[in-house]
């Protein structure tokens, strides 16, 4: 199961041939993020608010075939890994046209308490939550 997200290729996101630049890849994992853990029913900033923090640590992309200005870029986002103090996402990036995959990547988080920056386990209630999209 996975959360699908989309967005546009900006202007402001491309090179001077109109490719986008492989940045906003890393960009687009973490709109595919967001909107997972909202669709989980709790956001990011609910996260936040009880005391936990889910930091990257580890980001990866493997780019395909680059997408270009005006593009509609569709993002498919799931849970790839879930353990006590970390997670993992996996993420397909899709083009609006065909459907055709243009990149893949994953970005690993662990679990820090927000006040003291430290390792801690997940919240229950959250990884609960995140378990749908594993």
């Amino acid at each position: 199961m996975y959360v699908e997200s989309r967005t546009r290729v900006r202007y402001k996101e491309t090179d001077q041939m109109g490719i986008a630049h492989h940045s906003n890849y890393i960009v687009w994992f973490e709109i595919g993020r967001t909107d997972l853990c909202r669709a989980s029913g709790i956001t990011y900033r609910e996260i936040e608010e009880r005391g936990r923090l889910l930091v990257v640590v580890e980001i990866g992309c493997r780019y395909r075939t680059p997408f270009r200005y005006d593009d509609e870029v569709i993002i498919h986002t799931s849970v790839a890994e879930a353990a006590s103090r970390s997670m993992k996402f996996a993420y397909e990036l899709r083009d609006a046209e065909g459907g055709a995959v243009r990149a893949t990547g994953f970005s690993v988080h662990f679990w820090l308490d927000k006040e003291t920056r430290r390792p801690v386990t997940a919240d229950p209630s959250v990884m609960r939550a995140f378990a749908a999209y594993l």
